[in-house]
């Protein structure tokens, strides 16, 4: 019964591109729109089951050799470590490789825009190992920080700009707390409360 609904769910889709649409309130006055085009892989963006269907689907996990992948939908992260340097290279070299076969099977291209390699270290090392990591012949670039599900991880694992970027958050919320508190009921003020500014606190928190 299971399989039958997924199947249901993922077959006999027809997506099409439309652009120059004019609307008069809420009627459809003209539009172009192109020809649906049928589709036999992949799960539709946008849907509640999107990010679980594609975890599914995807079985990028069992192709890298020698990394941890951390993956979130479409969003992977390739985890290498290793006490020995030489080590480490030779693992990076075997993800690397599993990455690129991965994407020509897929028929996908890793988007470098996108793409980026940290290499996690404490503060007291000042010159940390940065093997040059390549994929399709494109150099990946070394970047300080990076956000990974809404928390921002920096190279020297710390959290300076993770509490940067919240307190910038926090204290727009805060302000508009101030600008609104004799405009509105103490109810609103507290939903306000917990879904501007508590729910922003407690991400990524565990207990």
């Amino acid at each position: 019964m299971t399989h039958s609904w997924f199947k249901s769910y993922l077959s006999n889709r027809s997506p099409y591109t439309e652009i120059n649409q004019e609307t008069h309130g809420n009627n459809l006055i003209s539009c172009h729109r192109s020809s649906p085009k049928g589709i036999n892989q992949g799960v539709p963006q946008g849907s509640v089951l999107g990010p679980l269907l594609f975890l599914f689907v995807n079985d990028l996990p069992l192709q890298i050799k020698g990394a941890n992948l951390i993956m979130f939908a479409d969003d992977i992260n390739v985890l290498v470590t290793d006490s020995d340097v030489n080590n480490l290279h030779q693992k990076l070299q075997q993800a690397t490789s599993g990455l690129e076969a991965w994407f020509h099977r897929n028929n996908l291209i890793a988007n470098n825009e996108k793409t980026g390699m940290m290499s996690f270290r404490s503060r007291q090392v000042k010159s940390p190992e940065k093997p040059q990591v390549s994929i399709n012949g494109t150099n990946i670039t070394y970047i300080s920080y990076t956000k990974f599900i809404g928390i921002y991880l920096m190279e020297t694992l710390n959290w300076n700009t993770h509490i940067e970027v919240l307190a910038t958050k926090l204290s727009k919320v805060v302000f508009m707390l101030k600008s609104t508190k004799d405009i509105l009921t103490p109810k609103m003020i507290l939903n306000i409360y917990f879904s501007k500014f508590h729910s922003l606190m407690r991400l990524g928190l565990l207990f």
